[in-house]
Formats: C-alpha cells, structure tokens, sequence
C-alpha cells in the first residue's frame, strides 16, 4: 500500500512541479526558402539456392531478388519572422525539415502576422493552410537564430 502511495505521489509532483514557460508573441512573416537535398539509398541483393537430391543428380535453382537504387529527397524549409513584442524588433530565423514536398513545405505568407508561442528552442506558429478560410494548424519551427533588427 505505500508503495503504490508513494509512487502516486512521485507522478503527482513530476506532473505539476515542472511547467514549461510558453512565451506567447505575434509574428509577421518576412522570408522564406526551401532546399531540397537528394540522397540514394541501395537495397542488398539477396539470393536463395534451393537444391533436390535425387539418386543419381542434383537439381539446383537459384532465385535472387533486391539489390535496387532508389533516389529519395529531405526538404528544408526556412523561414524569417519579426516580432515586435518587447518595443524593439527581433528577427527569428526558422527551419522545419519534410521528407514529403506536399506535407511541410507550406511556408507563411509575407507581411501576414500569425500568432505563436516559443517553447524552448521551438516555435509554435498557428496559421490557416491555404490561405485565410483554410484549415487552422500549428507548424513547429526549430529556432536556428534570435537577433535584434539594425
């Protein structure tokens, strides 16, 4: 009985003891660019050998299969917001990564302002996927860098 006690009051302090600072902000989209990097990966060929024994021969069949080459591609989106939240303009520099074209290459509209939240080395950027009757979702960003604008 304490031990199930005392693991519930572990969970219980772990839970709520930590809360993760969000800094909420405004954003408006400056730039963007999209990379694609190409790769190739190659599958080893494979071969199975089965043979019947008979009294006087041996009758043997080899069936191979694999060994094919397929070129794959990883999109790198990055994109330029500024924020005026503290009275003096700071520019993020972002980047999101997409194995697929169509999935997470959408980028911000420029000079549009978006709500967003950063969590650690993460923002969050809610917007409207095709435009502003769309679909609502969030894109994460990796934060690559903060710095004020001259």
């Amino acid at each position: 009985m304490n031990r199930v006690l005392g693991n519930t009051t572990i969970l219980f302090i772990l839970g709520f003891s930590a809360p993760i600072y969000a800094q909420q902000l405004t954003v408006v989209a400056v730039s963007h660019q999209t990379n694609e990097y190409d790769y190739t990966t190659t599958s080893p060929r494979n071969s199975n050998t089965n043979c019947n024994v008979n009294d006087s021969s041996v009758n043997c069949n080899t069936v191979s299969y694999g060994g094919g080459t397929q070129t794959n591609a990883v999109y790198r989106l990055y994109q330029v917001v500024t924020s005026n939240e503290t009275g003096q303009l700071i520019q993020y520099k972002l980047t999101r990564t997409a194995r697929w074209r169509w999935t997470s290459t959408d980028f911000l509209t420029e000079g549009e302002s978006f709500s967003a939240e950063i969590k650690g080395k993460h923002m969050y950027i809610t917007c409207r996927r095709g435009g502003n009757q769309g679909k609502k979702e969030t894109l994460k960003y990796d934060i690559l860098d903060i710095r004020p604008v001259q």
